[in-house]
């Protein structure tokens, strides 16, 4: 069982890693209003122009490969894992292994990318032209969308988990 808990420990240090990493090359690289215009607060948002057809199209795009790793890595990973179990594993394990990683790196984007770099250090990065870094330090909003985002990631584990049980 020690072995189970090392490798959903590590599957979650990695996956927060890979997801974090894109996040902030994303965030660094690219125009805040590509990246950040849905999740900054009304207030932000009603002091710039909409996003444009353009920009609303280069971060689905940036945002593709992202995505496609967020989803297919904890199947993968827990897939992997069952089958190091002999192709048998509880939902209790399954769900630990996919929970475990997805809430890891919730965290870790409320914590680190959205309280400490956005709110608290407020980078030229983050700040959309016509707004100040002032109004970037509210930081209740992004804990609020988390608080939202919460329940409804769990019933996706849960979900996750129960498929690769069953099949």
């Amino acid at each position: 069982m020690t072995m189970v808990f090392q490798k959903i420990v590590i599957n979650g240090l990695f996956y927060t890693l890979i997801c974090t990493l894109y996040l902030l090359i994303f965030m660094i690289t690219f125009n805040p209003r590509i990246w950040g215009y849905q999740d900054y607060p009304e207030k932000i948002k009603e002091k710039i122009p909409p996003q444009t057809r353009r920009e609303r199209v280069t971060a689905g795009l940036v945002g593709i490969p992202w995505f496609l790793f967020l989803l297919a890595y904890p199947l993968i990973s827990t897939l992997v894992l069952k089958t190091e179990l002999n192709g048998k594993i509880s939902f209790e394990i399954a769900f630990l292994n996919i929970f475990f990683m997805v809430f890891l790196f919730f965290l870790v984007d409320l914590i680190v990318l959205d309280w400490l770099i956005i709110s608290k250090i407020t980078p030229q990065f983050v700040i959309i032209d016509g707004t100040t870094p002032e109004e970037y330090k509210e930081f209740s909003h992004h804990y609020k969308g988390h608080l939202i985002a919460a329940v409804p990631l769990i019933l996706v584990c849960a979900v996750f988990s129960a498929i690769i049980v069953f099949i």
